[in-house]
């Protein structure tokens, strides 16, 4: 009994319907959130499918029924998710063995494994840790699982390619 009281004490967030936008699908993802005031989240992990986010990050929800969002303020960290091979797509025993290794490379960077589906990993990378340093790792992640890929999720402006320079400011 005092055992589950401490775990719902700081399980102290509730999940927002984040707008699923720029992808193949479309559609609505919910992400565990901290309600902050007037309508404005802060996102306790970043988004498996939702582009443009990362955890700490603080978006005002402009519609609660689409999801849709605007960000208030970044939190510092970039998002990454993680593709496996087409032919690992659907096998969750490879997801697993992947995300692991991924957790683990990625802690050297201060990073963390945010989320996981078959054949997706997302995961959560200070942005101070370098974008170099960032791209070292998912690249050699990539080499061991060949047909894999990778991608930013927060860094780039997905219609015109440019970076989004959050970072600098």
């Amino acid at each position: 009994e005092p055992l589950m009281a401490g775990l719902i004490k700081r399980m102290n967030h509730e999940h927002v319907k984040i707008a699923v936008i720029g992808t193949r699908t479309r559609g609505v993802e919910y992400v565990p959130a901290r309600n902050l005031q007037d309508g404005q989240w802060e996102l306790m992990c970043s988004p498996l499918y939702a582009m443009h986010l990362a955890a700490g990050d603080v978006v005002k929800i402009l519609s609660s029924e689409t999801g849709t969002f605007e960000i208030r303020r970044r939190g510092g960290n970039v998002s990454v998710q993680f593709y496996l091979a087409e032919n690992d797509v659907d096998d969750v025993q490879a997801t697993e063995c992947v995300a692991k290794e991924i957790a683990r490379d990625i802690a050297s960077l201060g990073g963390r494994l945010d989320g996981k589906t078959a054949g997706l990993v997302v995961c959560t990378i200070p942005v101070k840790a370098s974008f170099p340093a960032i791209e070292e790792v998912m690249e050699a992640a990539v080499r061991r699982h060949p047909g894999a890929h990778w991608q930013y999720c927060n860094v780039f402006d997905p219609d015109s390619g440019e970076a989004l320079c959050w970072w600098e400011e």
